[in-house]
């Protein structure tokens, strides 16, 4: 939690990954553990950093209790696998350890535990990006017991990770914030999404186990498949992922809820200011 533990350092607003040739203004930052590691450099676009502007500010606003929640229970949510559908591949592809290059499936869903009794949101499965998520109106919650296995949709698990006391990160590979949601802003800043996207990924340079050897690897090296081809060349929802997931292959076959028209800044930043759990959170969620 050492982000967290001083409110008056910069130290706490970590910077999102780039290109270290960007035109946009840089900032360099240094893997304290790992000594040998040359310093990365983070690019911070117009729409990072007005995020960053409101995050400091709410947090700037805090009291010292409601700071020292930030992050508070996030080694008590366990990562244990990342959901994808195997039918609808991404375009980019993932290197294994012998150095092919595969595409691999699209998340949709992870699959958490938590050391006590919490409530998780329940949010219908083909909500997304463009059909927007009212909070209100739109998510309903559920108890999940300590230690029982839980499945929810990305944005499920960003509602969850977003609350204060896990600021955006969960427990994974054995490091209490091994896990961070990041949120892809730049579509939602312009108005051509009602929600920005969310991702998960392993912190940088984190180790895991990999055939049995220490390994970095990226998230989706071990992403399950909850979807399975049949013998006559359909595709179905695996049983067991069956309840919460067989929507999504019937919305393969059309686009779902999309639409050209795109959402005013007005009514997107309003989405912002009324969503108080998408800024209440550790600034390491926003990429």
């Amino acid at each position: 939690m050492d982000l967290l533990k001083n409110k008056d350092s910069d130290n706490k607003y970590p910077k999102s990954k780039g290109q270290a040739k960007s035109k946009t203004y840089k900032t360099r930052f240094k893997d304290e553990g790992n000594p040998e590691e040359k310093d990365h450099y983070f690019k911070i676009t117009k729409w990072n950093e007005e995020v960053l502007n409101i995050g400091r500010q709410i947090i700037d606003e805090m009291s010292d209790e409601e700071f020292s929640r930030l992050g508070s229970k996030s080694g008590t949510l366990h990562f244990v696998q990342l959901l994808g559908l195997a039918s609808k591949k991404t375009t980019r592809t993932i290197s294994a350890k012998d150095g092919v290059y595969t595409s691999w499936s699209t998340p949709v869903g992870v699959t958490l535990y938590s050391d006590e009794d919490i409530m998780v949101p329940v949010i219908d499965v083909l909500k997304n990006k463009d059909t927007g998520i009212d909070p209100e109106k739109d998510i309903t919650y559920r108890e999940v017991k300590a230690g029982e296995n839980f499945h929810l949709t990305l944005y499920e698990c960003m509602f969850l990770l977003l609350r204060d006391e896990y600021a955006g990160f969960c427990e994974a590979n054995g490091n209490e914030r091994g896990l961070r949601l990041t949120c892809k802003l730049s579509a939602f800043m312009r108005g051509d999404a009602k929600l920005p996207t969310p991702t998960l990924s392993f912190e940088r340079n984190s180790l895991i186990k990999y055939a049995d050897e220490p390994y970095r690897s990226p998230i989706k090296a071990n992403i399950i498949d909850i979807d399975e081809k049949l013998p006559d060349g359909s595709w179905r929802i695996k049983p067991e992922f069956a309840e919460k997931f067989g929507p999504l292959l019937k919305s393969n076959k059309k686009r779902r809820g999309t639409s050209n028209k795109k959402a005013s800044p007005t009514s997107q930043r309003a989405t912002v200011a009324n969503e108080n759990e998408l800024k209440k959170v550790d600034l390491g969620v926003i990429m």
